[in-house]
């Protein structure tokens, strides 16, 4: 069986070998991914989902006889690094499309892709990015942080089951500002669901050591406690979030918790009863796309196991192939086209992935709508449909 070995090593580029039996001149997309640190553990996942992607789309012919060449970069997040790969990835090897996992790196990178005029699909962020009169290059195919949050108010204002009195809920997240950006909008439109507002719980980021996650949490989780919430929307990485969850199962909190697209997967599967907002399929839905997932796994690393950031790196290299298959290939192949293909997308399904994709010249918010998951018997399984925010 053949495996794929990622070293940890500054600026590293593995590219996806093309099938050789594709003629036609290759289309290279770039993608910075973070390897270690904080969004270590799903970009990883996330990375690996999109070479097998690449893999599957080369061997059933490529986009029009074109190969895929995935140019993938370990995202160190120190600036220097970061800026020479993104030179690289622009200067020498002329991607048409840029894929960016970090938000962090989304925005420091943005001035840079925006004046080489480089569509750059980032996994997540801000809502005000979407604007395209100021941000035209800028994309995603999730929903923004604001939009999730939306999409959490409205899960819990509906399903509550609480009577006679408002439900009590508390925002739980990160001190930094991509981690509390969306906070105001998000209790502006709570309250108006008729949702009561606690005090915000803010908690450094975790250390992987056990001991010293445990200690952080604690102090905000007593602070929660005092305030009693029914529900707290999670806004963290999977692996902080299950360091805040261990510590609130050690204090009996009687807290529901919802999380964010970033705190859900798999990793939380030890704790019954959570729930996410989570637009990705997990690995092994039983939806349409995943058959040729689930085929390729079996095919080339039947013994590895997966989570839904692998299936968020498959469905996304399956997007970008669909807009780069939308570009015009008879006039040639340019970055401009690649932008205008991802704007005149209308209700473009990957499977049942992700919510059916709509972008346009006007709004490059791909969609307004996730599913919520549940936790439950070792497993994540499906509560809703599909809830809506609307535009």
């Amino acid at each position: 069986m053949k495996k794929l070995f990622i070293f940890f090593i500054p600026l590293l580029v593995l590219i996806l070998l093309p099938n050789k039996g594709l003629t036609q001149p290759s289309l290279k997309v770039g993608a910075l991914i973070p390897f270690t640190g904080r969004w270590g553990d799903s970009g990883r996942e996330c990375a690996k989902g999109m070479l097998d992607a690449g893999k599957w789309i080369n061997q059933r012919g490529g986009i029009y006889g074109s190969k895929l060449e995935i140019l993938l970069v370990d995202d160190t997040g120190q600036p220097a690094e970061t800026i020479a790969a993104y030179r690289k990835l622009n200067e020498a090897d002329r991607i048409l499309l840029l894929y960016i996992y970090s938000t962090e790196t989304g925005i420091a990178l943005l001035p840079h892709f925006s004046f080489n005029r480089i569509p750059a699909l980032v996994s997540s962020f801000p809502s005000h990015l979407a604007n395209p009169e100021k941000y035209p290059y800028v994309f995603s195919i999730t929903p923004t942080p604001l939009d999730r949050s939306k999409i959490a108010m409205t899960f819990i204002s509906e399903r509550s089951g609480i009577k006679g009195r408002k439900p009590k809920i508390v925002f739980v997240g990160s001190p930094d500002h991509l981690g509390q950006h969306f906070l105001s909008e998000a209790k502006e439109y709570a309250k108006g669901l008729g949702l009561d507002i606690g005090p915000d719980i803010r908690i450094t980021h975790l250390s992987q050591s056990s001991s010293s996650a445990i200690k952080s949490a604690l102090s905000p989780l007593l602070t929660m406690n005092e305030y009693n919430p029914d529900f707290a929307y999670l806004s963290l990485t999977s692996k902080e979030a299950y360091s805040v969850l261990q510590e609130a199962k050690s204090m009996d909190l009687k807290t529901k918790w919802v999380c964010n697209m970033r705190a859900f997967d798999e990793t939380l599967v030890p704790f019954d009863g959570v729930y996410g907002v989570q637009p990705i399929s997990p690995f092994g839905e039983d939806v349409p796309g995943m058959v040729d997932i689930k085929e390729a796994h079996q095919k080339w690393h039947p013994y590895d196991s997966h989570t839904l950031s692998y299936v968020e790196g498959w469905v996304t290299v399956q997007v970008m192939a669909g807009a780069l298959g939308r570009s015009l290939q008879e006039q040639g192949f340019s970055r401009e086209r690649v932008k205008f293909a991802f704007e005149g997308l209308k209700d473009f399904v990957v499977g049942g992935l992700i919510p059916p994709l709509t972008i346009t010249a006007r709004d490059h918010r791909p969609s307004v709508e996730s599913r919520v998951f549940v936790t439950q018997e070792g497993k994540i399984s499906k509560y809703t449909g599909f809830i809506s925010v609307g535009r």
